[in-house]
């Protein structure tokens, strides 16, 4: 197979992770949500999301240092498309969307019910890039559907049906099958 030099576009060579919706809260107490697909594990427990300073997650987070992170799955694809759209500040994407909010243990921004995993995390630093932030969060606390769990005991992507962003920016999605392990 021969394979074609390219210069443009070069981090949709390495794209495939689950989108995810994060949840904060407005000044008035008006509940946020933003989805995102662009974020990357930085630690055991800290996770570096790029977000776009414009944006309401954004000024949530910089101004209470808190957020709530949901697992998208393939029953609430649309939902997490309606949460993608930029509401007015008096708006709520997550009432919008159809979606149901639970108190979080360790943060005030709630998670989602509908999701399979759920994170509480609070701000630790920031990374500006151009129009983005390369946020990093600390996980504090977590939630999973049982029927989720994988032996190591984080989420079974494939069981939940987690939703994975394979083409951007008109969105195309697909969850993983026939999952395969490799040993030497």
């Amino acid at each position: 197979m021969a394979k074609k030099y390219i210069e443009h576009g070069l981090t949709n060579l390495v794209r495939a992770r689950p989108i995810i919706i994060i949840v904060t809260l407005h000044p008035d107490g008006t509940v946020n949500a933003g989805t995102f697909g662009a974020y990357t594990n930085v630690s055991g427990s800290e996770i570096g999301i790029a977000i776009g300073k414009p944006s309401h997650t954004y000024k949530n987070i910089k101004r209470t240092g808190e957020l709530t992170i949901s697992v998208v799955t393939k029953s609430i694809a649309r939902a997490a498309e309606i949460c993608g759209q930029d509401l007015p500040q008096n708006e709520s994407e997550v009432e919008k969307a159809g979606l149901t909010c639970e108190p979080s243990r360790k943060v005030l921004p709630p998670v989602i019910k509908e999701s399979v995993a759920n994170l509480e995390c609070r701000f630790v630093r920031e990374l500006e890039i151009n129009y983005h932030s390369f946020m990093i969060v600390k996980c504090l606390a977590g939630h999973i559907e049982e029927d989720c769990i994988a032996k190591d005991g984080g989420l079974d992507v494939v069981k939940a049906q987690a939703i994975f962003n394979i083409g951007y920016p008109k969105p195309v999605y697909a969850i993983l099958s026939n999952p395969f392990r490799v040993e030497v």
